[in-house]
């Protein structure tokens, strides 16, 4: 009987988590790289040279390259495929 009371409450706690992950955060559509403003201070951060002694991918530049592409998608809606990567050890052709 206790079960019976407690499913109108289980099903008001659903609706309301999946309007909470549904909402549209501050107008900004929210993509597989995160918002345009989340992008664009990676990008900020991954391109900018004074923090290559203190963060290695920023030095090797592969994080800035993944940056400005994200940027592309999430605040142009530029979706550009991700790269195979390939390396000679892994096809044992080194």
């Amino acid at each position: 009987m206790k079960s019976l009371k407690l499913a109108p409450l289980l099903v008001a706690l659903l609706m309301l988590t999946g309007t909470v992950a549904f909402a549209d955060h501050h107008g900004e559509k929210k993509t597989r790289v995160g918002t345009c403003a989340d992008a664009k201070k990676q990008q900020d951060y991954f391109c900018d040279m004074k923090n290559a002694a203190t963060d290695s991918m920023v030095a090797l530049g592969t994080a800035c390259r993944n940056a400005k592409i994200n940027v592309k998608e999430a605040c142009d809606g530029v979706v550009e495929e991700d790269p195979t990567y390939k390396s000679c050890k892994m096809e044992q052709k080194c």
